[in-house]
């Protein structure tokens, strides 16, 4: 009698614990459920899991020094690879629970509480700046319900070319089904669902597009307080377009001034460098240093489309006078 008791505490234990996998199926405490854990009856073993495949929404590129939103949109193409069948229903109840497993077994294909997480190589010069996120469940033969968006920023000195983005989907699925007390006439039963997780990682590509790209890479020229001179600024393609019909444009600050405000350089090559010619004046109680010019070239790319750069610094001296200067004005 002792061992019946015991026999039935553990009974309702085990079911207690089947009852508390079912409503928090998607604890990671519930994964490890060995199948030999078997309070119900199973007929069928079915072969099959999902299968996440993802693509990144509209164009996938992009310019140096753009941040942008990538929308990933994630599809199920999980397949039922067949049913085994494992033990044969003897009456009513067990075909009607053979017939409700088959239906239930045919989730093995769906993902459920889906997160993705996107990252780069090292040293990669795209930067992911969003966390992991949660897009719920995909069914096999669906589309994620909404895209998973990423926030990227690539580098201002990022070179031409592909780069691999990895995105990670982790998720649950249904591994097997039981079913319990059914009943036929009711047409009622209870049904133990085992849970697993799963990761895949996939790997998209981004480019980023040939552009013109500048740098002042020399400034001759000076000037004393008071004192007028023509500064030649020397600009650089470091990129990998051509850039065409281009406008230095100059901004200087007190106590620089000009009265040329822009100079035309027409078309340079990748690679090829031009002159920009500016008559810059200095303010006569202007302390001799080293200043910089603020300067934006605007150019034409090969498809037509006007761009601006961003502030370039072109460096200008403005030194001591010399004793002829001071006295007659000399420059």
């Amino acid at each position: 009698m002792k061992k019946m008791i015991t026999f039935s505490l553990i009974s309702l234990l085990l079911l207690a614990m089947i009852s508390c996998a079912e409503g928090a199926s998607n604890s990671p405490d519930n994964y490890n459920v060995p199948q030999s854990f078997d309070l119900g009856k199973s007929y069928y073993t079915v072969e099959g899991s999902p299968d996440l495949n993802a693509n990144i929404i509209g164009s996938n590129e992009f310019d140096r020094d753009q941040t942008t939103t990538l929308n990933i949109n994630v599809m199920n193409k999980g397949k039922l690879l067949g049913f085994k069948n494992d033990k044969t229903p003897y009456d009513a109840d067990e075909i009607y629970a053979a017939g409700t497993e088959m239906k239930l077994e045919s989730s093995i294909v769906d993902a459920t509480n889906v997160v993705a997480s996107l990252s780069t190589d090292p040293n990669s010069p795209i930067e992911v700046k969003s966390v992991s996120q949660e897009i719920g469940s995909v069914k096999s033969g669906e589309n994620s319900i909404a895209p998973a968006k990423f926030d990227i920023k690539i580098d201002k000195k990022a070179k031409a070319g592909e780069y691999n983005l990895y995105l990670n989907l982790s998720y649950d699925y249904q591994k097997n089904v039981q079913i319990m007390d059914p009943d036929a006439v009711a047409q009622t039963y209870d049904a133990n669902r085992w849970y697993g997780m799963m990761n895949q990682n996939l790997t998209l590509k981004v480019k980023v597009n040939d552009q013109a790209d500048f740098e002042i890479v020399n400034t001759t020229g000076s000037l004393s307080p008071g004192g007028e001179n023509m500064i030649d600024i020397t600009v650089k393609n470091t990129g990998e377009e051509e850039a065409r019909n281009v406008k230095a444009i100059i901004n200087p600050a007190d106590p620089l001034s000009t009265t040329d405000s822009a100079a035309f350089l027409s078309t340079i090559a990748p690679g090829s460098t031009a002159v920009a010619k500016i008559k810059i004046k200095a303010d006569s109680e202007a302390v001799p240093k080293i200043y910089g010019i603020d300067t934006v070239l605007k150019y034409e790319t090969p498809e037509g489309d006007i761009k601006y750069t961003d502030i370039l610094q072109a460096p200008v001296e403005i030194r001591e006078a010399g004793f002829f200067e001071k006295i007659f004005g000399w420059i």
